[in-house]
């Protein structure tokens, strides 16, 4: 066995020997033509390149040689000739130049097609990092002074406009032809190509015209708020100490976040050197204590309310309560409420985070069950609220709301869901079974509003004997019901009448008498002796005496005698 797989490893080894060797055979002639045949090609490649365009620098280098051995050999002679004077030599130079390029005239020409490119090669890149860093501007000359270099002719239009706005600021320069003075003067300007560096923005180019002009000014901080200008000062520090004093006042929370509704710079410049203009720390804050407008009052006239002031005053009705939050519905006349709140110069942000509690309010789930009558409920678990716990982003406006933008909303105690079964069994008080019935040419109305199943009629039943009335109830429930007088006549009795609980007996006169028994408690809404017309309402139906659910019960009697109700109510 042993023998057997020596055998068959040692014929697997050979024969993979030998695929082996075909293969690399294959992969021999595969790479190694290709190759021979790349080398021959660079090879021929050289020698019709050393033949043809290395051929003549061959011929080049012997003549150069040649010509460097003449050049030395004359210089010798001359160097040796005492007798020859210097302006023999010079003299005789122009011969030897001229013998020179008849002899040597190839390398000359060879040698300016080499050095002739490379110069131009040079030149080229010299012109060329010299040009990158420059451009064309147009140069500004204002008052005989060249005040800078700019792009374009807006960008100086732009600047003469803000010089001019600066040094009219306050000023009370005017004139009597056109009521104000041309404080800037136009500039002369020309093309020119100059450094990158050399250009200058609208305010560079503002500060030299003001600079150059005739009128009186100095350096100091512009104050502008939402682009207008406020005043100027000399030291910057001042302003920002101003300002911040005001924000600090406001930040009392960490976390809030307190800024300037208007937009405030500060511009570093050249302004009119006058009162009017350049304001100390102390004016500044006397301004910014100023009110920028006072507050509105409306006064409540006769048949005003809250929308139609709200409306009148292009206001919402919701701005009037945030701004009177004493404020109700109910509005006198002569009452003062506040319409537009008093605004400061400089209005202060206040945005800053916020969290409160808010009830999620139970659902009321309704089960049906049989095990009720129809009209009964119960209460199987009671409903409870719950709770979450909201996160807002709150925007103030000095000190009052204005905003609010809702972050995130985290349940924090979940609402309990208010379970009632809802009987769906019907009513079968004494034994008998509902009945449907035709209703027609009744004498009376008929006494149970939406009552309109009998669970009970007149006369003999299976459980407990006869039945004096008929009973009625409503579908879905009949708690609540109301009761009408079935026919007009005067209240003879309003009390308790033991199994029939809450009853009331209306005398119609002719010895017909009504009985209407088990009203609901406290519903009773007429009087003994009182004299009542047929579809008044006399009370409501309920489960007072003795009862298993909500019904009417209702009787005829006629003489003292209980009779059939259904004849009076036009039932067959």
């Amino acid at each position: 066995m042993f023998n057997n797989i020596y055998n068959f490893i040692y014929l697997l080894g050979l024969q993979t020997i030998r695929r082996l060797k075909k293969f690399g055979k294959r992969m021999k002639e595969v790479f190694l033509r290709p190759l021979r045949a790349v080398t021959t090609l660079i090879f021929t490649a050289l020698i019709v390149i050393d033949k043809f365009a290395l051929n003549t620098f061959h011929e080049i280098t012997a003549d150069v040689k040649s010509l460097f051995e003449n050049t030395k050999r004359v210089l010798s002679e001359a160097k040796a000739d005492n007798s020859s004077t210097k302006k023999i030599r010079i003299k005789n130079l122009p011969v030897y130049f001229r013998k020179m390029w008849q002899l040597y005239k190839h390398v000359f020409i060879y040698a300016g097609n080499l050095v002739l490119p490379l110069i131009t090669f040079i030149i080229m890149l010299n012109v060329i990092f010299a040009v990158k860093d420059t451009t064309f501007a147009l140069e500004l000359t204002y008052n005989g002074e060249v005040i800078g270099f700019v792009k374009s002719e807006a960008v100086y239009k732009e600047a003469r406009n803000q010089a001019v706005q600066r040094l009219q600021i306050k000023s009370g320069d005017v004139t009597a032809d056109n009521g104000r003075q041309e404080l800037i003067g136009n500039a002369e300007y020309s093309l020119k190509r100059v450094k990158l560096s050399q250009i200058s923005d609208a305010s560079a180019v503002c500060d030299s015209l003001i600079e150059n002009s005739d009128c009186e000014i100095t350096n100091a901080c512009g104050v502008y708020i939402d682009g207008d200008f406020l005043c100027a000062v000399k030291n910057e520090t001042d302003a920002l100490a101003l300002f911040d004093n005001i924000l600090a006042e406001y930040k009392t929370e960490d976390d809030a976040e307190v800024s300037f509704v208007e937009d405030i710079n500060y511009v570093q410049g050249l302004y009119p050197d006058n009162e009017n203009t350049v304001w100390d720390a102390k004016k500044l804050s006397e301004k910014l204590s100023e009110k920028k407008s006072d507050a509105k009052y409306y006064t409540v006239k006769e048949g005003d309310t809250v929308s139609r002031i709200a409306e009148n005053c292009s206001v919402s009705s919701a701005d009037i309560f945030a701004l009177n939050p004493e404020l109700k519905e109910n509005i006198y006349v002569g009452q003062k409420i506040l319409v537009e709140k008093d605004v400061n110069f400089v209005q202060v942000q206040i945005t800053k985070t916020e969290t409160h509690t808010e009830k999620i309010k139970y659902s009321t789930v309704k089960v049906n069950t049989d095990s009720l009558y129809v009209g009964d409920s119960k209460t199987v678990v009671k409903g409870s609220d719950g709770e979450q716990t909201v996160t807002e982003l709150v925007t103030y406006i000095d000190g009052v709301r204005v905003s609010s933008k809702e972050v995130s909303r985290v349940t924090t105690k979940e609402a309990v869901d208010e379970k009632i079964h809802v009987g769906t069994k019907r009513n079968n008080y004494y034994g008998g079974s509902q009945s449907t019935f035709s209703y027609s040419g009744a004498k009376f109305c008929w006494p149970g509003v939406g009552a309109t199943i009998i669970s009970s009629r007149y006369g003999r039943r299976a459980l407990n004997g006869w039945h004096n009335g008929m009973d009625l109830c409503r579908p879905g429930g009949s708690k609540g019901a109301p009761v009408v007088a079935a026919e007009s006549g005067r209240v003879v009795y309003v009390g308790y009448e033991g199994m029939g609980g809450n009853v009331i007996r209306i005398d119609h006169g002719n010895g017909l008498v009504t009985m209407y028994a088990h009203l609901k408690s406290g519903s009773t809404c007429v009087r003994t002796g009182q004299y009542v017309t047929r579809g008044q309402q006399i009370a409501q139906i309920g489960d007072t005496g003795y009862v298993t659910g909500a019904h009417l019960h209702f009787e005829v009697r006629v003489n003292g005698n209980r009779v059939n109700p259904a004849p009076y109510l036009g039932i067959k």
